[in-house]
């Protein structure tokens, strides 16, 4: 599977954070504050154990962060209007082309579900 979507969502965000500390010192803050400032209001999403024990949902409830346990939950979560407002705001895609990439996501997670699936009746 070819990673540049992924990379691209990973620099979209890397952008967004940066394009949000850069407004911070324009208004006049300094670069430790700004950055000390951005830190102090997204430390909640910082989680250095297992993500994949079952310490990660207990965590996540008390952090108030959602916990998307399948694929769909995520596709879902990918097309929300904060979500689509960060991509048009940065210029990376409209909200028709998050819908459209949404879409796209759906069908291939159906088509490879449908395409394992008949390979375990085949195999049985």
């Amino acid at each position: 599977q070819n990673c540049s979507f992924p990379i691209a969502i990973c620099n979209t965000i890397m952008a967004a954070g940066m394009a949000h500390i850069a407004s911070l010192i324009e208004g006049g803050k300094s670069h430790r504050d700004a950055v000390a400032e951005t830190y102090k209001a997204n430390r909640d999403v910082i989680f250095t154990g297992n993500g994949y024990s079952a310490e990660w949902p207990t965590e996540a409830e008390k952090r108030k962060l959602p916990n998307l346990r399948t694929t769909p939950m995520a596709i879902e979560q990918f097309n929300s209007e904060k979500t689509k407002k960060v991509f048009k705001e940065l210029e990376i895609f409209s909200p028709e082309e998050t819908d459209a990439r949404q879409e796209v996501m759906f069908e291939n997670y159906n088509t490879v579900l449908e395409i394992e699936a008949e390979t375990l009746v085949n195999m049985i």
